[in-house]
């Protein structure tokens, strides 16, 4: 008696079957996991948005100051910087993000996360802080300014995914390159991020959430893969005022 048994040609064929239906589930849950992290992103970017209005409601339409000098440390939009950290070793500094001047506004809209897409867990990640701290970046062009002095609303940003190429801070070198969070978005440097599939989410005064991809020859060189640039040419004042 003769037993039903596979070929080598049908085991092949299964396999490669097999292969194939891997891989496509594999890309389905990568698009999954970027939508995911895209919208995630998207909410924090409005939920700054609503406790900046809310700020503002209280401060004579006044914008808060990207950073100041206290007293007490180094004022950031996002919490205060001890002096006794401040230039500290990088990865060490702390911060005490209920001194941000946002800190109370942000409690009342729910809590701000940190962008998922942001790559925390790679060997490239230079912290600047003790642990993550943000990476979205500020409009520093409204720091001290008054809404009624602005453009359009909906063509001025407020935040935007952020980060900065280092090669100057130890553990980063010319020769390593690292990314870090970074928090502002001006006229002149490479700061925002295109971690969402090469695209950034940015914010504007009325509300709304864009995506943008990097503007052509803007992306810096020194660290491509990490794919930090620009929205803008360099040196343009679009969207900042």
């Amino acid at each position: 008696m003769k037993r039903a048994a596979f070929t080598l040609v049908e085991l092949l064929t299964a396999m490669a079957v097999v292969a194939v239906l891997a891989t496509l589930a594999m890309s389905t849950v990568g698009i999954v996991r970027s939508t995911g992290q895209y919208a995630l992103c998207a909410n924090s970017l409005r939920q700054l948005g609503v406790a900046t209005q809310l700020y503002l409601s209280d401060h004579s339409q006044t914008f808060f100051n990207y950073s100041e000098n206290t007293t007490d440390g180094k004022l950031w939009y996002f919490g205060l910087e001890p002096w006794g950290s401040v230039g500290g070793p990088e990865g060490s500094r702390t911060l005490d993000e209920t001194k941000g001047p946002l800190y109370p506004y942000i409690m009342q809209v729910g809590g701000i996360v940190v962008c998922p897409a942001f790559p925390y867990n790679e060997a490239i990640w230079k912290p600047k802080f003790k642990g993550a701290s943000y990476g979205y970046g500020y409009n520093t062009f409204l720091s001290g300014r008054k809404v009624a002095n602005l453009g359009s609303l909906s063509q001025v940003l407020l935040f935007g995914d952020c980060a900065q190429v280092n090669t100057f801070q130890a553990p980063a070198s010319a020769k390593n390159p690292m990314i870090e969070e970074f928090y502002m978005i001006e006229n002149q440097y490479q700061t925002v991020h295109f971690r969402h599939g090469n695209a950034a989410n940015i914010l504007f005064l009325d509300g709304h959430v864009e995506k943008f991809v990097p503007f052509p020859g803007t992306v810096d060189t020194r660290l491509p893969t990490a794919n930090v640039g620009r929205i803008t040419p360099k040196g343009s004042m679009q969207y900042l005022q």
